[in-house]
């Protein structure tokens, strides 16, 4: 199934996604898009599904704090996986299938394994973060009962 493209400058595509042409121009850079050959054209090609691509890759970055190496790693995975599923359904017997089925549950596991991974260090922070909100709440607390008890005693 071929995603159907359209020629347009790269700054409308850059409007289109929400971000600038340098952003679109970065994620190129990083192996995040796929580099756009412009054949001495002023114009470039894109699909509905690189606008989704650099949805996704805001969306890693703002929900999730991700640098642009995990984003393309998370991204080279799911191309991957997409890859895997017209495999299955180009196979022509259940043995197959059932090879590309692993292929696919072995990615999402490794993917899976990296959001858990993000996940127990960020509530480690959060946990720190708790701890030490309730200290200075506490250390605030008797410097305001001492500073009363030393009001009161002066009066």
């Amino acid at each position: 199934m071929q995603e159907s493209t359209t020629r347009i400058r790269i700054g409308d595509f850059a409007a289109a996604c929400g971000v600038t042409p340098r952003t679109i121009r970065f994620y190129e850079e990083r192996g995040l898009l796929p580099l756009q050959d412009r054949k001495e054209q002023v114009t470039r090609s894109y699909s509905a599904e690189l606008v989704n691509r650099v949805e996704r890759i805001q969306q890693l970055q703002s929900l999730l704090g991700w640098s642009l190496e995990d984003i393309r790693q998370v991204l080279v995975l799911e191309d991957q996986v997409a890859t895997l599923r017209q495999q299955y359904y180009d196979a022509e017997s259940i043995h197959d299938r059932q090879h590309v089925l692993q292929k696919a549950i072995d990615l999402t596991a490794e993917q899976l394994t990296r959001v858990k991974q993000r996940m127990t260090g960020l509530m480690n922070l959060q946990c720190d973060l708790e701890d030490k909100l309730v200290r200075y709440q506490t250390l605030r607390d008797n410097v305001e009962s001492s500073s009363t008890m030393k009001d009161g005693a002066d009066e």
